[in-house]
């Protein structure tokens, strides 16, 4: 059962996505370069641009009864994290030059759309954290808390 569930669209990378297909777009029409973008190309280049905004234009993170799972656009990208496996949950601030998406960070992983601060999981047996970053840090800690408390019990 769904615990938590919320999505949150990651705006820098749909404008950094839209400038560049627009750019390649402007190169294709009007031809520009020594070496212009021909019809294949154009096309080839369009389709791996949107297969990469359809898989990087927002993250859900969802809590269910035993597990967390954080999910990149429509889905090719999920990862899962059993609850039973967390040591700690903290919120952490990091950097803005740490960017958006999966990022790795001195500490571990980075999962992140939108936003600066982050829960940080500590799995057991593990040596990095895991950083989810969310605009909803309060809410997803506290839920966070509750279902290991749960899952334990």
């Amino acid at each position: 059962m769904k615990q938590y569930e919320k999505f949150q669209f990651a705006w820098v990378i749909v404008i950094v996505f839209l400038i560049i297909i627009g750019l390649i777009t402007l190169a294709y029409i009007y031809k520009w370069g020594n070496n212009p973008i021909d019809t294949t190309g154009y096309i080839l280049l369009l389709i791996l641009f949107i297969v990469f905004f359809l898989g990087f234009y927002g993250m859900t993170v969802i809590v269910s009864d035993n597990q967390i799972q954080i999910k990149f656009g429509i889905g090719f990208y999920t990862k899962k994290i059993d609850l039973s496996a967390i040591d700690s949950i903290s919120v952490t601030k990091y950097p803005v030059y740490y960017g958006y998406g999966i990022r790795m960070i001195p500490k571990g992983l980075l999962y992140s759309a939108s936003g600066r601060h982050a829960i940080e999981i500590k799995i057991r047996d593990k040596k990095g954290v895991i950083q989810i970053g969310t605009n909803d840090w309060d809410n997803l800690k506290m839920v966070l808390e509750e279902s290991i408390k749960m899952n334990k019990n």
